[in-house]
């Protein structure tokens, strides 16, 4: 069997994270059933986290709806949210629940329900497993497992594939090597997969999601037959059209600077994410803004997104591209929330592949002199 150790380690790896998680279930249900309180459940079952903010997008409320409770009398509150129920009251969905530390039944996820489904989307996480594994073992590529990790908060598995025999020298020098390989991003309703890259010199990683396919159990291609066909075709068979696709993406970063826009929507990647100041260091040692300040003498932050796009900071895309993937790839030297790290992968993947970066095709600055014609005055 090709692959066997990969498959074992997969396997191995899994195996107690499947029988954890193996009471988990998925239940379908009209918004009309929901009890509407101080928050929100379905039989007595309470609703957490993104479920809940799920469903008040689709209720078309704000999400601190429920704390109008304490603001009204119990009479205008059932009446206010009764109403609010029977507007949506046939509307279909899914809910998936899950024990909590306690042992208490949540609802953990909600998905919208598709009328137009025919296929049947009776598979697991266990299940793409098996296909994963099948694949694997029936595939003449050699693999390595990169890694796999269980993300406990959003119940999903991320496993990365590298590709043994997929080297890319994208500048010709023998220097710049990266292998080709492939991420499988799953749980109980739903099912990603895209290409994944590592540059060897220093084992930067990121995941090109465009080239990739993502579903969940809300979609009319989230079923067995496309998934499986889906895993099969990344493990089976190797794309002549990505390599030179990464080789172009690198090239046309090598050439130009990012833009202050640019590099502050990845400085607010962080800062959205900076819960009790957990990422203050890398934001510090990695996007410091103060030579920003003193080239351009004036408030940066008073300034446009507009003016900011036309901006130069200084600092090359390939360079900073890379220390994106630097930052996302060595958890033994940066610290970061798991789930975090992927995004981020993800992230850094969509400055690869920008089709156009800010400061492309803008024209030098020149000193014109246009005759002033008399139907100007």
């Amino acid at each position: 069997m090709n692959n066997s150790e990969v498959i074992h380690k997969i396997r191995e790896t899994a195996e107690p994270i499947l029988e954890k998680i193996a009471n988990r279930s998925v239940r379908e249900f009209r918004l009309g059933e929901l009890e509407i309180d101080n928050g929100i459940s379905l039989r007595g079952t309470p609703l957490r986290n993104g479920a809940l903010k799920t469903v008040l997008k689709s209720l078309r409320v704000r999400p601190n709806f429920t704390d109008l409770a304490h603001k009204m009398t119990p009479e205008d509150w059932n009446s206010v949210s009764g109403r609010l129920k029977n507007v949506e009251a046939e509307t279909r969905m899914y809910a998936k629940m899950a024990p909590n530390d306690s042992g208490d039944q949540e609802i953990i996820d909600i998905y919208g329900h598709n009328d137009r489904k025919k296929s049947e989307d009776s598979g697991d996480a266990s299940q793409y497993i098996d296909w994963i594994a099948r694949s694997l073992s029936e595939s003449e590529k050699t693999y390595t497992l990169k890694g796999m990790d269980f993300d406990h908060r959003r119940e999903l598995f991320n496993l990365t594939l590298l590709d043994e025999n997929s080297d890319t020298d994208v500048f010709g020098t023998g220097i710049d090597v990266w292998k080709m390989g492939d991420r499988f991003t799953f749980g109980g309703v739903q099912f990603n997969y895209a290409p994944f890259f590592e540059r060897l010199v220093c084992k930067n990683g990121n995941t090109a999601t465009e080239y990739g396919f993502g579903s969940n159990i809300s979609q009319t291609k989230y079923n067995d037959r496309r998934i499986q066909k889906v895993i099969e075709k990344a493990l089976h068979h190797t794309s002549g059209e990505l390599p030179a696709q990464l080789q172009r993406a690198v090239k046309h970063l090598k050439e130009s600077n990012i833009s202050l826009s640019e590099f502050y929507d990845y400085r607010r990647w962080f800062e959205s994410r900076n819960e009790n100041d957990r990422y203050d260091r890398i934001i510090s040692r990695y996007f410091d803004d103060r030579p920003f300040y003193q080239g351009y003498g004036m408030n940066i932050q008073e300034k446009s997104r507009k003016w900011k796009s036309t901006a130069n900071s200084g600092i090359n895309a390939y360079q900073f591209f890379n220390m994106l993937t630097y930052i996302a790839s060595h958890p033994d030297k940066i610290i970061m929330d798991r789930s975090d790290r992927t995004d981020l992968q993800i992230a850094a993947s969509n400055l690869l592949f920008k089709k156009q970066l800010d400061l492309e095709d803008v024209a030098q600055s020149a000193q014109v002199i246009y005759p002033v014609l008399p139907e100007m005055n």
